[in-house]
């Protein structure tokens, strides 16, 4: 599988289309749905679904009107369902004082799911702390890490659904994985890294 970043600039949190083949998921829509579409068209890839790595406002906001001009699903673990449709648990409401929510997801995913993009199959890891449901793909060869790990750090857990032990965990399990294999990682904000690169640097807070 391969993956092109497309990095917004008002949120600061990263795009990613994921392809294999001509099949191709779009993870995090946070950038402009036309720029998303023509991004597509250039490499001449189907979009197959939207993934969500967690259900904050700023990793769905273009979720909407992509599903809706391309009849993609939305697909998000089952405990950050309930985000998309309540501006005070997506946090929008939190930072700006508006109103800002989308329609339910199609798919609800879990611990453990397989996903398929063209002959392969993405690996859905659990990876609660930033948000109840926060999840990581895993396609064997790289991993999303959305807000569970970034190069330089992790989320912050004090939003609703945040829970610092839960991210502790988390993160042990990836440290866990570091020390089985190494891998590029792609973040929710920032620069991607290698999964023992950015494990180390965490080592002295767990």
């Amino acid at each position: 599988m391969e993956i092109i970043t497309l990095p917004t600039i008002g949120f600061a949190s990263n795009c990613f289309i994921l392809h294999n083949g001509n099949e191709a998921f779009v993870i995090d829509p946070s950038i402009s749905e036309k720029k998303i579409q023509k991004r597509l068209c250039e490499e001449g890839l189907s979009l197959k679904g939207i993934l969500l790595t967690h259900g904050h406002f700023d990793h769905i906001w273009r979720a909407q009107e992509l599903r809706e001009e391309t009849g993609a699903p939305l697909y998000v673990h089952e405990l950050d369902a309930e985000m998309l449709t309540d501006s005070h648990k997506n946090a929008y409401a939190t930072f700006t004082g508006g109103s800002f929510t989308i329609a339910e997801a199609d798919v609800l995913l879990h611990e453990g799911d397989e996903i398929t993009l063209g002959n392969e199959a993405i690996k859905v890891l659990h990876t609660p702390g930033h948000t109840r449901g926060s999840v990581c793909y895993d396609t064997g060869d790289i991993l999303i890490t959305g807000d569970t790990l970034f190069a330089e750090g992790f989320g912050r857990y004090d939003l609703y659904g945040g829970d610092v032990l839960a991210l502790k965990n988390s993160l042990g399990r990836l440290f866990e994985m570091a020390k089985k294999e190494n891998r590029w990682i792609y973040c929710g904000h920032g620069e991607s890294s290698t999964l023992k690169t950015a494990t180390d640097k965490l080592k002295y807070y767990f």
